[in-house]
């Protein structure tokens, strides 16, 4: 069981936000609502596979590490697939079937801030109403003496063509017999999750691609760019 602060709830209207290392975004808060998610979301549907993506900020290493073993110590496997759009990591977790998906970002605000919001198995926001049984679970005793052994941990695996799946899937949202060649396209890829995926698709349908601000070292997204 966590400690909860007075008046605080963990999840807003985007998930769980706030200062990376601070309440509520340190690693000992991922790691419960990793397992508390891992046990609702079992008791839920029965099965045990989560899906867990990131953009490109520094904390995210930690809140990633953090959140897989919460979720391994509740018996729950871990799928990673590391920075990708928001969009994207909702599109695999439809794509890789598993029975929910992570995204740690914190969207357009400066570095040192994060996030944690989840989705459901088929791409959308968790209702409202899970995410109260997940804060609930973690601020109460009912997990305490939940604790697999041996083979029932879970374990944690990297799907490396997932960038792969989306990419495929937003070519092919494009109209058929058309292309972008004869195009020069600059892209502001703002250090983030998409630094790699947006010019690759652009040059893939034909376009002269000039990616800028694609080169994220975890402290520089959305930094005087984008």
């Amino acid at each position: 069981m966590v400690e909860r602060k007075k008046s605080s709830q963990l999840f807003g209207t985007d998930g769980i936000r706030g200062k990376a290392n601070h309440y509520p975004m340190t690693g000992e808060i991922a790691f419960e609502v990793g397992r508390a998610a891992a046990y609702v979301l079992k008791k839920k549907n029965g099965r045990n596979k989560i899906l867990i993506g990131k953009d490109t900020r520094l904390s995210g290493y930690m809140l990633e590490s953090a959140l897989t073993s919460g979720i391994c110590s509740m018996g729950t496997n871990v799928v990673l697939v590391g920075p990708m759009p928001t969009p994207g990591i909702a599109f695999v977790t439809r794509s890789l079937r598993v029975d929910a998906g992570v995204v740690i970002s914190a969207s357009h605000n400066p570095y040192d801030d994060n996030g944690i919001k989840f989705f459901s198995s088929d791409g959308f926001k968790l209702p409202d109403s899970t995410e109260h049984e997940i804060e609930k679970a973690m601020f109460t005793e009912t997990l305490k003496n939940i604790r697999p052994e041996g083979a029932g941990i879970g374990k944690a695996y990297r799907v490396d063509d997932a960038s792969g799946r989306y990419i495929e899937y937003v070519k092919s949202t494009f109209p058929k017999g058309r292309t972008l060649e004869g195009m020069k396209v600059v892209i502001d890829c703002s250090n983030g999750s998409a630094y790699k995926i947006t010019p690759f698709v652009l040059t893939e349908l034909g376009a002269d691609v000039i990616a800028i601000h694609s080169k994220p070292d975890g402290i520089n997204i959305n930094a005087n760019c984008g």
